[in-house]
């Protein structure tokens, strides 16, 4: 067991496989010193944060045989649910989830910064974006806030998204429409290679393996996207774009050979208040404003609604998405399996005779 830290003593420098040393360290000092007054916190909170993040840390090496890099929902999960067979309060559990996401917010800064010596792309996406019941601790503070335990769009709603988004107009609706209806994660999507991974004759994706969280794999799409893949690819739309040139992804951008989540993330979100959707669902103890729609609002509506029409199983679902695990997957049964029973009610059952 780890002992206890006095206070005003700093721990060592850790080290840690996949990680530089000073990661701990670093981290520490860039939320104490944010330039942004709401950003920083103090000193007792960095410790708080620190000690967290080395425990999540030393549970990744000794329950789960991974590196800080490869950490995802799953491992927060199980983390939290192993804080709370320990006996950790709901407090406890809140602050040490709290710790994690921040730890893993902090990460792609410090690294486009230059205060570790990491490649952004090597930084995954935040494990607590991709589960919103990651409090483990009965309900969770999104769904005590905003009535919801997934955030999803029904059909008419996505349809507003890409009819709102911002220019460039065709680039954005692709992006909306790809992501909606592939169900990939952000980081997935800013990989995908424009001539190798997509086969337009089937209209299927070879999803890369750029994450831990699944090896690669294929996804479909419809032919409505055919028209827009027309327009950007072959109409020179992405021809024109400055970094097209040496790029092999399908989207490239004026600043770089690819996209960036960052990017996409805005995309979403214009297109999401233009359209009216977008509200506050609550501000996490970092403060974070979190929003009713992101770019894996769109990857929860594929699921949910892919469910309630009976367009696949669960277990289909789960390959689609590259979930490791079924239980990741299975949390949008819950809402498909509400929607029917309301369906059962409101149209009387089946139906009988006599």
């Amino acid at each position: 067991m780890m002992r206890p830290k006095i206070r005003g003593e700093h721990w060592a420098v850790i080290c840690v496989d996949g990680l530089p040393s000073q990661t701990l360290h670093e981290f520490r000092s860039e939320i104490r010193n944010k330039a942004n007054q709401k950003d920083r916190v103090g000193e007792r909170t960095a410790d708080t944060y620190e000690r967290n993040v080395r425990r999540f840390i030393e549970y990744l090496a000794d329950y789960r045989n991974k590196e800080p890099l490869d950490a995802d929902t799953s491992d927060l999960r199980q983390f939290l649910r192993r804080c709370r067979r320990d006996g950790d309060k709901d407090n406890t559990i809140k602050t040490r989830r709290t710790s994690v996401s921040r730890f893993y917010g902090e990460l792609p800064i410090m690294a486009e910064d230059g205060i570790l010596p990491i490649n952004v792309d090597d930084c995954p996406e935040n494990p607590e974006e991709g589960y919103d019941a990651t409090w483990a601790v009965g309900e969770t503070e999104q769904e005590a806030q905003s009535g919801e335990e997934v955030q999803h769009l029904p059909p008419e709603d996505v349809k507003k998204l890409w009819e709102n988004v911002p220019a460039p107009r065709v680039r954005n609706r692709l992006i909306i429409k790809l992501a909606y209806q592939t169900g990939m994660r952000a980081t997935e999507l800013c990989h995908i290679r424009h001539e190798r991974d997509i086969d337009r004759g089937k209209r299927e994706i070879t999803v890369p393996a750029v994450t831990s969280k699944s090896d690669s794999r294929k996804v479909a799409y419809k032919d409505t996207l055919d028209p827009l893949l027309r327009r950007w690819i072959d109409g020179g739309l992405r021809d024109a774009v400055p970094y097209a040139g040496q790029s092999e992804y399908l989207f490239p951008t004026k600043q770089s050979e690819r996209i960036s989540r960052e990017t996409l993330r805005t995309v979403v979100r214009q297109a999401a208040d233009s359209a009216g959707l977008n509200h506050t669902v609550y501000t996490d103890k970092s403060g974070n404003v979190r929003t009713k729609v992101s770019t894996h609002t769109l990857r929860h509506s594929m699921a949910v609604n892919s469910l309630k029409a009976g367009v696949m199983n669960v277990r289909e679902l789960q390959e689609f998405l590259g979930h490791s695990d079924l239980e990741t997957t299975e949390k949008y049964l819950k809402i498909a399996s509400d929607d029917a029973t309301d369906a059962y009610r409101r149209n009387g059952g089946p139906p009988e005779d006599g």
